[in-house]
Protein backbone atom coordinates (compact mmCIF):
# COMPACT_ATOMS: atom_id res chain seq x y z
CA UNK A 1 0.00 0.00 0.00
CA UNK A 2 1.35 3.29 -0.94
CA UNK A 3 1.42 5.91 2.07
CA UNK A 4 -0.01 8.58 -0.60
CA UNK A 5 -3.02 6.40 -1.96
CA UNK A 6 -4.44 3.06 -1.00
CA UNK A 7 -3.38 0.65 -3.59
CA UNK A 8 -5.69 0.53 -6.54
CA UNK A 9 -6.82 -3.11 -5.71
CA UNK A 10 -7.99 -2.17 -1.94
CA UNK A 11 -9.88 0.92 -3.74
CA UNK A 12 -11.60 -1.87 -5.73
CA UNK A 13 -12.61 -4.12 -2.63
CA UNK A 14 -14.07 -1.35 -1.03
CA UNK A 15 -15.97 0.01 -4.01
CA UNK A 16 -17.31 -3.51 -3.90
CA UNK A 17 -17.64 -4.09 -0.05
CA UNK A 18 -19.89 -0.87 -0.06
CA UNK A 19 -22.27 -2.13 -2.22
CA UNK A 20 -23.04 -5.07 0.88
CA UNK A 21 -22.05 -2.76 3.95
CA UNK A 22 -21.80 0.96 3.44
CA UNK A 23 -19.40 0.92 6.77
CA UNK A 24 -17.10 0.08 4.41
CA UNK A 25 -16.59 3.77 3.87
CA UNK A 26 -15.10 4.18 7.14
CA UNK A 27 -11.84 2.91 5.03
CA UNK A 28 -12.06 5.57 2.79
CA UNK A 29 -12.44 8.47 5.72
CA UNK A 30 -9.65 7.31 7.76
CA UNK A 31 -7.21 7.25 5.29
CA UNK A 32 -8.11 10.44 3.19
CA UNK A 33 -9.67 12.70 6.05
CA UNK A 34 -6.28 14.27 7.24
CA UNK A 35 -5.20 14.56 3.72
CA UNK A 36 -8.45 16.83 2.44
CA UNK A 37 -8.25 18.71 5.78
CA UNK A 38 -4.47 19.30 5.65
CA UNK A 39 -5.54 20.91 1.96
CA UNK A 40 -8.44 22.73 2.66
CA UNK A 41 -6.84 24.31 5.93
CA UNK A 42 -3.77 25.66 3.37
CA UNK A 43 -6.55 26.78 1.61
CA UNK A 44 -8.65 28.69 3.53
CA UNK A 45 -6.66 29.82 6.75
CA UNK A 46 -8.92 29.05 8.95
CA UNK A 47 -9.62 26.22 11.28
CA UNK A 48 -13.44 26.27 11.49
CA UNK A 49 -13.71 26.44 7.70
CA UNK A 50 -11.39 23.80 7.10
CA UNK A 51 -13.37 21.59 9.35
CA UNK A 52 -16.63 22.50 7.75
CA UNK A 53 -15.37 21.82 4.48
CA UNK A 54 -13.93 18.65 4.92
CA UNK A 55 -17.16 17.40 6.95
CA UNK A 56 -19.00 18.75 3.70
CA UNK A 57 -16.60 16.47 1.38
CA UNK A 58 -17.38 13.67 3.07
CA UNK A 59 -20.73 13.64 3.35
CA UNK A 60 -20.94 14.19 -0.32
CA UNK A 61 -18.44 11.40 -0.63
CA UNK A 62 -20.44 9.21 1.20
CA UNK A 63 -23.83 10.09 -0.41
CA UNK A 64 -22.90 9.65 -3.83
CA UNK A 65 -19.90 6.62 -3.40
CA UNK A 66 -22.83 4.27 -4.29
CA UNK A 67 -22.03 6.11 -8.16
CA UNK A 68 -18.72 5.62 -7.90
CA UNK A 69 -17.42 3.15 -10.75
CA UNK A 70 -13.73 2.03 -10.99
CA UNK A 71 -12.03 3.38 -13.88
CA UNK A 72 -8.64 3.31 -12.84
CA UNK A 73 -9.02 7.01 -11.62
CA UNK A 74 -8.12 6.96 -7.47
CA UNK A 75 -10.62 7.83 -4.60
CA UNK A 76 -7.88 10.57 -4.00
CA UNK A 77 -8.88 12.39 -6.68
CA UNK A 78 -12.37 11.90 -6.52
CA UNK A 79 -12.29 13.13 -3.14
CA UNK A 80 -10.35 16.28 -3.96
CA UNK A 81 -12.19 17.34 -6.25
CA UNK A 82 -15.22 16.94 -4.03
CA UNK A 83 -13.36 19.44 -1.86
CA UNK A 84 -12.72 21.68 -4.39
CA UNK A 85 -16.15 22.02 -5.22
CA UNK A 86 -16.89 22.37 -1.45
CA UNK A 87 -14.76 25.55 -1.34
CA UNK A 88 -15.56 27.15 -4.72
CA UNK A 89 -19.28 26.66 -3.51
CA UNK A 90 -17.99 28.31 0.08
CA UNK A 91 -16.21 31.53 -1.80
CA UNK A 92 -19.30 31.79 -3.30
CA UNK A 93 -21.49 32.20 -0.37
CA UNK A 94 -21.86 36.61 0.42
CA UNK A 95 -21.41 35.73 4.14
CA UNK A 96 -18.08 34.00 3.57
CA UNK A 97 -15.29 35.58 6.25
CA UNK A 98 -11.73 36.76 4.58
CA UNK A 99 -9.22 34.82 5.35
CA UNK A 100 -8.03 34.68 8.68
CA UNK A 101 -4.70 33.08 10.84
CA UNK A 102 -6.61 32.78 13.97
CA UNK A 103 -6.73 29.10 14.08
CA UNK A 104 -7.27 28.56 18.00
CA UNK A 105 -6.50 25.23 19.42
CA UNK A 106 -4.86 24.10 16.27
CA UNK A 107 -1.81 25.16 16.86
CA UNK A 108 0.24 22.35 15.29
CA UNK A 109 -1.56 22.81 11.83
CA UNK A 110 -0.90 25.87 11.54
CA UNK A 111 2.80 25.70 12.34
CA UNK A 112 2.87 22.93 9.69
CA UNK A 113 0.92 24.59 7.44
CA UNK A 114 3.25 27.88 8.07
CA UNK A 115 6.66 25.78 7.63
CA UNK A 116 5.67 24.65 4.20
CA UNK A 117 4.80 28.38 2.91
CA UNK A 118 8.04 29.02 4.53
CA UNK A 119 9.89 26.53 2.45
CA UNK A 120 7.92 26.80 -0.91
CA UNK A 121 9.04 30.55 -0.39
CA UNK A 122 12.49 30.07 0.22
CA UNK A 123 13.13 27.19 -2.63
CA UNK A 124 10.79 29.57 -5.45
CA UNK A 125 11.37 33.13 -4.07
CA UNK A 126 14.99 33.38 -2.23
CA UNK A 127 13.79 35.48 0.95
CA UNK A 128 10.20 36.16 0.24
CA UNK A 129 8.04 37.21 3.41
CA UNK A 130 5.35 34.66 4.53
CA UNK A 131 2.70 36.84 4.55
CA UNK A 132 3.80 37.98 1.14
CA UNK A 133 3.43 35.21 -0.35
CA UNK A 134 -0.04 33.54 1.09
CA UNK A 135 -1.11 37.45 0.06
CA UNK A 136 -0.07 36.93 -2.94
CA UNK A 137 -1.45 33.16 -3.68
CA UNK A 138 -5.22 34.40 -2.49
CA UNK A 139 -5.16 36.98 -5.15
CA UNK A 140 -5.13 34.08 -7.82
CA UNK A 141 -7.78 32.91 -10.19
CA UNK A 142 -9.35 29.77 -8.41
CA UNK A 143 -7.99 27.67 -10.82
CA UNK A 144 -4.75 28.98 -10.17
CA UNK A 145 -4.82 29.04 -6.48
CA UNK A 146 -5.71 24.96 -7.20
CA UNK A 147 -3.01 24.01 -9.22
CA UNK A 148 -0.39 25.41 -6.97
CA UNK A 149 -2.14 24.03 -4.22
CA UNK A 150 -2.12 20.51 -5.11
CA UNK A 151 1.31 21.00 -6.58
CA UNK A 152 2.98 21.95 -3.52
CA UNK A 153 0.52 21.53 -0.54
CA UNK A 154 -0.94 18.35 -1.62
CA UNK A 155 1.94 16.86 -3.56
CA UNK A 156 0.35 15.82 -6.19
CA UNK A 157 1.31 14.46 -9.53
CA UNK A 158 0.47 16.89 -12.65
CA UNK A 159 -1.59 13.42 -14.07
CA UNK A 160 -3.38 13.15 -10.37
CA UNK A 161 -4.00 16.98 -10.72
CA UNK A 162 -5.68 17.23 -14.05
CA UNK A 163 -8.10 13.76 -13.02
CA UNK A 164 -8.67 16.09 -10.35
CA UNK A 165 -9.65 19.55 -11.93
CA UNK A 166 -11.05 17.72 -15.08
CA UNK A 167 -8.07 18.93 -17.16
CA UNK A 168 -5.65 17.48 -19.80
CA UNK A 169 -2.12 17.51 -18.37
CA UNK A 170 -0.85 20.10 -20.65
CA UNK A 171 -3.55 22.04 -19.73
CA UNK A 172 -2.40 21.42 -16.02
CA UNK A 173 1.65 22.16 -17.29
CA UNK A 174 -0.36 25.76 -18.74
CA UNK A 175 -2.02 26.52 -15.88
CA UNK A 176 0.73 26.10 -13.50
CA UNK A 177 3.32 28.25 -15.71
CA UNK A 178 0.78 30.97 -15.52
CA UNK A 179 -0.03 30.41 -12.09
CA UNK A 180 3.51 30.83 -11.01
CA UNK A 181 4.38 33.61 -13.51
CA UNK A 182 1.60 35.63 -12.03
CA UNK A 183 2.66 34.93 -8.49
CA UNK A 184 5.93 36.26 -9.27
CA UNK A 185 4.63 39.23 -10.90
CA UNK A 186 2.30 39.71 -7.53
CA UNK A 187 5.55 39.17 -5.54
CA UNK A 188 8.17 41.96 -7.85
CA UNK A 189 5.06 44.45 -7.71
CA UNK A 190 4.79 44.26 -4.00
CA UNK A 191 8.47 43.99 -2.64
CA UNK A 192 9.57 42.79 0.90
CA UNK A 193 9.72 46.34 2.91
Amino acid sequence: MNKEDLSPAVQQQIIEDFKTDTEAFEQVYNFYYERILRYLLKRTMSAETAYDLTADTFIKAFESFHKFKWTGVSIKVWLYRIGINSLKNYRRRPEMSPLTNALEGHESLVADTKDELKALDKSMFGDADLSRLSDAIATLKPDHQNVISLYYFSEMSQADIAKTINRSVSSVKSLMHRAMSNLKQLLAANPAT
